[in-house]
């Protein structure tokens, strides 16, 4: 298994994903961002990015790794917003994990044509 894996990639994609995490626990943190930016646009933005690191990570068939990422994407898009659930300044919203999705799908899609 972790011959089929870039492990520079896969430590990017922790580390981004560790502080995801990190800054949407700090209190009014996420809001400010959310008010600032737009909440649906940072989950795209922050989804696509991790998205591409865990692309990167996995080298194995152009089907098979589009599939282990998207897999990847959405149970790491759900331990995010469980841990929201349990933060009382925070809401889990599967509408956020959605907009998630949607972001690896279009990041998947247009790294698979490309290589």
């Amino acid at each position: 298994m972790w011959r089929s894996l870039h492990q520079g990639w896969l430590l990017a994609a922790m580390l981004f994903f560790s502080l995801l995490l990190i800054l949407g626990s700090v209190p009014g943190q996420a809001h400010a961002l959310s008010a600032r930016f737009g909440d649906k646009l940072l989950h795209m933005l922050a989804y696509a990015l991790l998205t591409f690191l865990c692309y990167r990570a996995i080298t194995t068939t152009k089907m098979l790794r589009a599939l282990i990422t998207l897999l990847m994407i959405a149970i790491l898009g759900l331990v995010d917003e469980a841990a929201q659930s349990f933060l009382p300044y925070r809401n889990a919203s599967m509408l956020d994990w959605w907009f998630d999705m949607a972001a690896a799908c279009i990041v998947v899609t247009l790294l698979s044509l490309r290589s």
